[in-house]
């Protein structure tokens, strides 16, 4: 810590005149914790560094501010332009980032972080360093819950027919959860968040930083779009679970943390239905009836529903009957002659066949 105060000293000597006098102060260090600097043990936290402008005139928009946090051998640091000026006991709060995050292990125990601060002009140095102390516990209120699960796409999953294994379900390709902070530890911006998603045996683990400060009540809302990272649909006829579970270190009600959406997987298969038999419907369309006479027995083969009439040389239809599928006919009460056979189905027009009985 004595070789960054050296350095702020060094930098004050160069600059020192080239710029109006200030005095900044560091009044805060944050870590993701509770009002007693309890943080969870196993979190991976961001750090943050609050300072406010002691002197009594404005710091300028655009001057720079080091910062830094140092905890053992672990030291983040940045250089800070201001947006917009500092007012008189204005504060100004920055956030490390996710490349200075610090685990609370267990060997951890408790951290002393020293934050240190100073504008190039800083007239009182006195005032530039902070110390704060945090602790790894296993007892703090750490506790999240899934929210709302909304699938974004397929928009088709829910009762998609998969009618006997001819249709294959969509998988997922985009949801979007809420996890819910119902604890009493505030979360710093960038710190990391762990949970399960899952649809029966099918569990994937994810992991995504937290993109704003969240506290009690608050929520990380989480899209997903990577495919290979979501949870398989079964192929299978069925009432299924869409599931989230946050897994966040040391959570006191984990039994509180899963959220599920349920949707069904269906099979309208009907072995009775055309459009469910083997062949392809394109080429069912375009099939007609076919139809032979052999010992005075008419035969049809169709693979719809059809209508069927014997008409004589007049016309006259001497004969009507409904079949599906193959038929067979028998026309040996019928008197020698010339006869019609008209076929009448739904998938193509009607078929005359002449017909000679001896």
């Amino acid at each position: 810590m004595r070789l960054i105060l050296l350095t702020f000293l060094s930098i004050l000597t160069i600059f020192h005149t080239s710029l109006a006098q200030s005095d900044i102060a560091v009044i805060d260090i944050s870590a993701s914790s509770d009002v007693n600097n309890w943080v969870p043990e196993g979190l991976n936290t961001t750090l943050g560094l609050t300072f406010q402008n002691m002197d009594s005139l404005p710091i300028a928009a655009g001057d720079s501010v080091l910062v830094s946090i140092q905890t053992g051998i672990f030291v983040a640091d940045a250089w800070i332009v201001l947006p917009e000026s500092m007012d008189t006991m204005a504060t100004y709060t920055h956030n490390f980032g996710i490349d200075n995050r610090v685990s609370f292990t267990y060997s951890m125990d408790t951290a002393v972080l020293i934050g240190m601060a100073t504008h190039l002009a800083d007239s009182n140095l006195s005032n530039n360093q902070w110390e704060e102390t945090f602790y790894a516990s296993t007892i703090v209120n750490n506790d999240w819950h899934a929210g709302p699960i909304t699938i974004n796409k397929p928009s088709n999953l829910n009762f998609f027919n998969v009618d006997n294994g001819t249709n294959i379900p969509p998988q997922l390709s985009e949801i979007e959860v809420s996890l819910i902070n119902n604890g009493t530890v505030d979360y710093l911006e960038g710190t990391l968040i762990e949970y399960e998603l899952y649809v029966d045996s099918d569990v994937r683990q994810l992991s995504g930083n937290v993109s704003t400060n969240i506290g009690n009540g608050g929520s990380s809302v989480r899209v997903v779009s990577n495919r290979a990272v979501l949870p398989s649909i079964p192929d299978s006829a069925g009432t299924y679970q869409l599931c989230a579970r946050p897994l966040t270190p040391n959570d006191l009600t984990p039994e509180n943390n899963a959220a599920c959406m349920v949707f069904k997987i269906i099979d309208n298969f009907d072995p009775e239905d055309p459009d469910n038999w083997i062949f392809a419907t394109e080429d069912v369309k375009n099939e007609e009836a076919k139809m032979f006479v052999t010992n005075r027995n008419l035969t049809i083969e169709s693979n719809f529903n059809y209508s069927l009439e014997i008409i004589d040389l007049s016309g006259k239809v001497i004969r009507s009957e409904n079949h599906r599928g193959k038929s067979k006919t028998s026309m040996a009460d019928l008197s020698a002659g010339i006869y019609f056979a008209r076929v009448i189905q739904d998938s193509s027009e009607p078929q005359t066949m002449k017909i000679l009985l001896p």
